[in-house]
């Protein structure tokens, strides 16, 4: 069977959820019945596009900014379609286009004719034409007219009665004009004549020129996270905007401290970032896997494979003056493995070993079943869904010792038994994913399995963007979630209620049924209250912007992506050049990177011993016995 919304995945204009989330408009269950508790309950088949909650119906792809690949995670069946699916260069294009349709297409859209469309140009939807005509750059967003005009509010003309795009639609536009995997050969206009190189030796020297105007007695808590590894692989300083939001959503997506933390630039170009740790409550002892550190940052650099420790003059002055053997990390290292499994569940402060119900109980004070029983919770069902192709059910409550909102799915097997359908108020689950916010405002996932223990993937939920096809905590999450909650339209309480007889439902059972069950129209002011009231407003605090894809994910995915030369050289703190000349002295299976790429694990299995070679001659280098156990 074709996915009718397919062609609506790459056009639709309404930026809202993942890339990978397009393939799953049709994925669910196409049986017409499901049994009820005496006979059958006829459960009708909508159109698959008729509720908001089908990927790729009304919803556009996840938009990458900026230079990364980063293709946008959230779920597919793969089922459900015959064609493969749009590519990520697809769908970013796509996004783009459909910003300068829905805002210039008046002026300058296909429907006009040369004559009729303003100064001749009638192909403002047509990226390709829009270059060949010179009104885009490649890799230039911020000297390309079009983006300057739409920057200045030239476009569309000022009195024309039409909506100036937003900030968020012009980030859209740029991040595919500035990603450099989609103009392959094209130099970065400008900045391809610029010295980009940052050595180890500078960074830590920028480190220590930043921590001289910390006192003293602040210094031990003080972290720098860089973003000088792209900046160095050649992604010029001002188009690096999606990495920086990412930086700035990471730390405080894991943060439990209750305000928005600073995320400090400490040099002139913004590639380096200096955190308090303290701000993000990240201070606190922590165990991940039975193993205890002394903060968070230790945590993550005990996980991360980037995170060398390093002597010289210039680090050793930052370790004293900070205590640690870690000062800096890069940027998208760090979020590899802190956004997800066992280590993101322990920096957000949740107990792996206890149970999703245990930690809900004692951690956010919410009595579940209480809140069922008092008409203070809401729910709804449906038999499609974005992130799972079976029947799933969505159900709300306010967090008990904080002001927050807790939301709580429910995901079933695709058996018989175990339906939203036979019973409004009791079901199996084959699994569930809680969404709730931080002290901040910031949200907070947890995936768990049909015996209710903590996990670090779904079985059930699905992701394409990873190679196993398994939605893992958090960044499967993020993504999907990247501008808030996702409204339901509810499918349970009409059906139950139509067939309350069969389901042996009395009046009061019928009354709860309508409490819980709410109206569509009330389930979705519920859901659009707590993203504005939490979610958006930390988006606000923290100067990000309030639509558009998730940049943890696409950053997460772009980081995983296979290397190109440039990405390569930037880890390893040495120019593309220089590493392309010095090649032939590092382990054999790095060399096809001259003219081809090396997978992300390929590259991290060599990377010490890269490291240890090409850092020889520094000042500040990798720790002679951590190289000497390399030989």
């Amino acid at each position: 069977m074709k996915n009718p919304c397919n062609k609506l995945a790459i056009r639709s204009f309404s930026i809202g959820f993942g890339a990978a989330v397009l393939a799953l408009a049709c994925g669910a269950d196409d049986s017409n019945n499901k049994p009820g508790a005496t006979g059958p309950i006829d459960i009708p088949r909508e159109d698959p596009c008729a509720n908001p909650l089908n990927a790729g119906c009304g919803n556009d792809p996840d938009p990458i900014v900026d230079p990364g690949t980063g293709t946008g995670t959230g779920t597919g069946t793969g089922t459900g379609s015959s064609a493969d699916p749009p590519s990520q260069a697809d769908l970013d294009k796509a996004a783009a286009e459909n910003v300068l349709a829905s805002k210039c297409g008046y002026c300058h859209g296909p429907a006009l004719t040369q004559d009729q469309a303003e100064a001749g140009m009638n192909y403002i939807d047509d990226i390709d034409q829009l270059v060949a005509k010179g009104k885009i750059l490649p890799l230039n967003a911020a000297g390309s007219l079009l983006v300057q005009k739409m920057a200045r509010g030239l476009m569309p003309p000022p009195g024309s009665g039409y909506a100036l795009p937003t900030a968020a639609d012009i980030d859209i536009v740029s991040s595919y004009i500035n990603n450099p995997r989609y103009w392959e050969g094209v130099p970065p206009s400008d900045c391809a004549d610029k010295d980009q190189l940052v050595t180890f030796d500078q960074l830590y020297e920028a480190v220590n020129d930043d921590l001289a105007d910390v006192d003293d007695d602040d210094q031990p808590f003080m972290r720098y996270v860089s973003l000088t590894n792209r900046f160095t692989a050649g992604v010029c300083a001002d188009a690096l905007n999606r990495d920086r939001q990412a930086l700035i959503k990471m730390m405080n997506m894991l943060s439990i401290k209750g305000p928005i933390g600073e995320v400090t630039p400490a040099n002139q170009n913004e590639t380096l970032y200096r955190i308090d740790l303290r701000d993000f409550d990240w201070n606190r002892q922590i165990t991940v896997n039975n193993e205890t550190f002394n903060d968070v940052w230790e945590a993550i650099a005990r996980f991360n494979p980037y995170a060398v420790e390093f002597v010289g003059d210039d680090v050793d002055d930052a370790k004293d003056d900070m205590l640690t053997d870690f000062p800096v990390m890069f940027a998208d290292q760090m979020m590899d493995v802190a956004v997800i499994g066992n280590l993101y569940y322990a920096i957000v402060d949740i107990d792996v070993t206890q149970t999703l119900t245990t930690f809900v109980t004692d951690k956010l004070d919410i009595d579940l079943q209480a809140d069922i029983d008092n008409d203070d919770a809401i729910r709804a069902g449906t038999t499609k869904s974005i992130v799972s192709r079976q029947d799933r059910l969505v159900e709300r409550h306010d967090i008990g010792n904080r002001g927050g909102a807790f939301w709580l799915s429910f995901d079933f097997e695709n058996d018989a038994n175990e339906s939203i359908f036979q019973d409004p108020f009791g079901f199996a689950a084959g699994g569930s994913e809680a969404i709730f916010t931080l002290p901040n405002g910031m949200l907070a996932y947890i995936i768990a399995d049909a015996n209710d223990n903590i996990v670090e993937e779904s079985n059930i939920l699905l992701d394409r963007s990873q190679e196993d096809f398994l939605a893992i905590t958090a960044v499967s999450c993020s993504n999907c979630h990247a501008t808030g909650f996702i409204p339901v339209v509810d499918e349970v309480g009409p059906l139950a209620e139509r067939n309350a007889r069969q389901l042996q439902l009395d009046n009061d059972e019928v009354e709860q049924l309508r409490s819980l069950y709410v109206t569509p129209a009330a389930f979705a002011k519920q859901v659009k209250e707590d993203s504005e009231t939490f979610y958006q407003r930390a988006l606000q605090a923290a100067a990000l912007p309030l639509s558009g894809g998730d940049p943890i994910s696409s950053i997460f995915l772009r980081f995983d992506d296979d290397l190109e030369l440039a990405d390569a050289a930037g880890d390893l703190g040495v120019t593309p050049d220089e590493l392309e000349r010095d090649i032939t002295l590092l382990n054999p299976v790095l060399t096809v990177l001259r003219g081809g790429t090396i997978d992300r694990d390929d590259f991290t299995a060599k990377y010490v011993e890269s490291l240890c070679i090409l850092s020889i001659s520094s000042a500040n280098a990798p720790d002679e016995a951590i190289c000497d156990l390399l030989e």
